[in-house]
């Protein structure tokens, strides 16, 4: 029930549209539950009608009513609706807004088609199953209530008659819909995973074509697919049963009824409008009890679509923010590692012990063997991720109490895997500053060595780039990545393999945009290519976690430890 709690404080801002759609409910529900009231009058009427003024007046009242309900009914669905989509809007927002802040650790343990799952699939089930099933259940609960008392007054006998009935009615149809509640929720679930194979077919496309997996990635889909299939094939025969059913139990209802109301009119013991009265209210009285059927199993349906959302929103970031955090001055560049560990899971040491000294405008190349904590160690620098022990400073402050933002925007960061996203040149290279002029980024665009290939682009720097738009090469992708962090002006700087998945000749024209952008600053260089490795003014060797040799080309290569065998490594691999 906790989350339940959780939404309800989500509806707390709309309290008074809530309202509103109550009274709607209230005003519509009492219109309707009076109309077949003033419609057994009419039919009374008929058989000793000598004015036609009471015809008259009875059939305006009917037609005032319902023109009424109508009118609510418009209110009741259009305040609701708009409660529903505000709250799934806002609930997408929050996760949203929670998946940015995730740790980049935290945020790689998850399966991207989940996630997207949670946040556009799962919202959109808390609306249609359950903030519509709310209005939908009070609707039915005040429609019902309403009716029962109405039946009582007019015959009790006859009421207590319909009761027996409605037992079996209910418990029959209760039983299928319990099963249409399990099989919906194991659908929900699997859209999760027909989600990530498209991702990653679409993801990989070149890795599968590379491999020739077309027909393998094509198996793999369609075997989820016809699972999928065959559960949607599920609820639908039990779907064909229930209706079929449920309409059988009606009638059958309705027969007894009509046999029991036939023999009271018979005796004089009720009239025909007062029976007919009886009837539609009987009719009435069928709906809303489906509603509350369904209602109550898409209520348990939502229920488990409600703990995947908080789940993530209920995630605590493993990177926080303390309360009144000093705001970084512009920095000059000194890092420090003291005495710093890490591990992701609280068993398996990635870093161990770095003690690391790094002076403002020095150059440190990162290097090591797959899994030797290169990439983990750059990422304390932003605060991607913290350290489980010890303290990283910069120019002195511990980074743990300096404001995020002010760490960040000081730091540049080249990845390996470079991010370009969809919209134009110039919108992309000022992506992390964008109130920047157009000569500035035309500016940071001739530092990266990218201008000359910009202007040869259909329409420039307004040309539409990234998904969907004119495909670039790794090369030129990188280079506008670089101008991208130009901009940011850093005096600190992390290359994570940024060179790596280019080719000799895209190399050579990253390599000098680098030059350009790590003048005169603080650079850590993650790279296994010994071109690049051999720019630093320092070597850093890791190996299991742990800094194993420190030094400069020369001085590691006589040494001949673990750096050698590692520039041999290199040398074997590019013959």
């Amino acid at each position: 029930m906790r989350y339940l709690a959780r939404l309800l404080k989500l509806l707390k801002p709309y309290a008074g549209y809530f309202i509103i759609g109550l009274l709607c409910i209230l005003i519509g529900n009492g219109a309707q539950l009076y109309a077949p009231k003033f419609l057994g009058e009419l039919l009374d009427q008929l058989s000793k009608v000598k004015d036609l003024s009471t015809l008259n007046r009875l059939s305006l009242i009917i037609i005032f009513l319902l023109f009424l309900r109508s009118l609510f009914l418009y209110g009741q669905i259009y305040v609701f609706s708009f409660i529903g989509h505000r709250i799934v809007a806002d609930l997408r927002e929050k996760l949203f807004s929670k998946i940015q802040y995730l740790s980049l650790d935290y945020l790689n343990r998850w399966n991207s088609g989940d996630l997207i799952a949670r946040t556009l699939q799962d919202t959109q089930l808390i609306q249609t199953s359950f903030l519509s099933g709310i209005a939908d259940l009070f609707y039915a609960i005040v429609l019902l209530f309403g009716i029962l008392i109405i039946v009582i007054s007019t015959d009790w006998q006859l009421a207590l008659a319909t009761f027996l009935v409605i037992p079996l009615f209910v418990f029959s149809i209760s039983g299928i819909g319990k099963e249409i509640q399990k099989w919906s929720l194991s659908v929900q679930r699997k859209i999760a995973d027909l989600t990530r194979i498209i991702q990653e077919s679409i993801k990989g496309a070149r890795v599968v074509r590379v491999f020739s997996q077309e027909e393998t990635e094509i198996k793999k889909f369609r075997e989820e697919n016809e699972k999928n299939f065959f559960r949607n094939l599920k609820i639908a025969r039990l779907t064909a049963i229930q209706i079929p059913l449920s309409s059988f139990l009606t009638a059958l209802a309705l027969v007894f009824i009509l046999w029991l109301g036939t023999r009271k009119i018979a005796k004089g013991e009720m009239t025909l409008g007062s029976f007919v009265a009886f009837l539609t209210y009987v009719g009435m009285a069928i709906d809303p009890t489906q509603t509350i059927l369904r209602v109550l199993a898409g209520l348990r349906q939502a229920y488990a679509a409600l703990e995947r959302i908080f789940e993530i929103l209920e995630m605590g970031r493993e990177v926080v923010e303390i309360k009144n955090p000093i705001i970084l001055p512009p920095i000059k560049g000194f890092v420090e590692f003291d005495n710093v560990s890490f591990t992701y899971d609280g068993v398996n040491w990635v870093l161990k012990n770095i003690n690391l000294k790094v002076k403002a405008g020095e150059k440190i190349a990162i290097v090591g063997s797959s899994g030797a904590g290169k990439t983990s160690l750059v990422n304390l620098i932003p605060r991607f991720i913290d350290p489980t022990e010890g303290v990283v400073r910069i120019d002195g402050y511990d980074i743990k109490r300096v404001s995020l933002r002010s760490l960040r925007s000081q730091i540049g960061f080249v990845p390996q895997e470079t991010i370009i996203f969809h919209g134009t040149v110039k919108d992309n290279i000022s992506y992390g500053n964008p109130y920047v002029s157009f000569e500035e980024i035309v500016e940071a665009a001739k530092m990266a060595r990218a201008h000359d290939f910009i202007m040869k682009l259909p329409q420039g720097y307004d040309t539409v780039i990234g998904e969907g738009g004119v495909n670039l090469s790794g090369g030129q992708a990188q280079r506008i990545a670089i101008a991208r962090t130009i901009l940011l002006k850093p005096k600190l700087i992390i290359l994570d393999e940024a060179t790596s998945a280019l080719d000799s000749e895209s190399e050579a024209f990253v390599q000098e945009a680098l030059d350009e952008l790590m003048k005169g600053k603080t650079a850590f260089i993650v790279a296994h290519r010994l071109s690049t490795i051999k720019r630093a003014d320092r070597i850093v060797v890791l190996e299991n976690g742990e800094i194993v040799e420190e030094g400069t080309h020369n001085e590691l290569l006589k040494l001949g430890g673990v750096y050698l065998r590692i520039i041999k490594w290199q040398i074997e691999e590019s013959k």
